[in-house]
């Protein structure tokens, strides 16, 4: 079997901690036979110093809401980027913000900026850094991801930017909210159609179990066998799963026990 496992907020908490629950059952399902896919919005630059500071269990990466899927040596099996072009210009919008996070990685520079100051993302803390934000994300080939989010953990200027995305370059793009962060990958993506790729990809034609907790997830709970999300989420979240629990390691009790 299959485990899809979406990581901040279900796998690992806000400290960015893995209980040792959750650390325990996940080599307890490596040890039984079955497979781990950490399911995230996260790109490679955020997602390797996770991996060594958690020292995390996993067999397979579907990052960028879909658009880039790795083995567990790291090697890219599957890739989509968005246009330099519509990417300088949704960057371009969302810092015209006033306290907007906008953030962009095209795999290998992964940088953050809000009110003037330019921040390095790849590294924990992310410090800011002497760099011109515009002209580095205007002198790249592609982007893997945008993001963006406002400091205050509200939604109003985001969904203002999100609708500006979606007005301009819905045929190019997708956009996901998670939690209060949007998302934008390139048309096609999602964590669902990331999936479908690397079942495809290792031609595995069994049961797939899935848990997430955020509308990003969605399509993740909609393609797997077994959908699962949390008694906490909301409730537009808990419609498309096939089970709701109260922690991460429910649904790895399940799998186990033969559900």
């Amino acid at each position: 079997m299959l485990l899809f496992s979406d990581l901040d907020g279900t796998l690992i908490d806000e400290q960015q901690q893995l209980s040792k629950i959750n650390k325990l059952k996940l080599h307890q399902l490596q040890d039984n036979g079955h497979q781990i896919v950490i399911c995230t919005g996260r790109n490679i630059m955020e997602m390797i110093p996770t991996i060594e500071m958690l020292d995390l269990p996993f067999d397979y990466l579907i990052l960028n809401n879909g658009a880039h899927i790795l083995n567990k040596q790291l090697e890219t099996l599957y890739e989509k980027v968005i246009d330099k072009d519509i990417g300088i210009d949704i960057l371009n919008h969302t810092i015209t913000y006033q306290h907007m996070w906008s953030y962009f990685s095209d795999g290998k520079i992964n940088l953050a900026y809000k009110d003037g100051i330019t921040y390095d993302h790849a590294i924990i803390g992310q410090p800011p850094i002497d760099a011109n934000y515009q002209e580095i994300y205007q002198n790249v080939n592609h982007y893997q991801i945008i993001c963006f989010n406002q400091d205050n953990h509200q939604i109003d200027e985001s969904k203002r930017c999100y609708d500006y995305v979606m007005n301009h370059y819905s045929e190019y793009v997708e956009a996901y909210f998670n939690t209060y962060f949007v998302d934008v990958v390139p048309k096609g993506c999602s964590k669902g159609n990331g999936m479908n790729e690397l079942l495809k990809i290792i031609d595995y034609q069994g049961n797939t179990y899935a848990i997430g907790d955020s509308y990003n997830d969605i399509p993740m709970l909609q393609q797997a066998t077994y959908g699962y999300t949390f008694n906490h989420v909301d409730k537009e979240i808990q419609k498309h799963a096939y089970k709701t629990v109260h922690h991460f390691y429910e649904i790895i009790d399940d799998m186990l026990g033969g559900i």
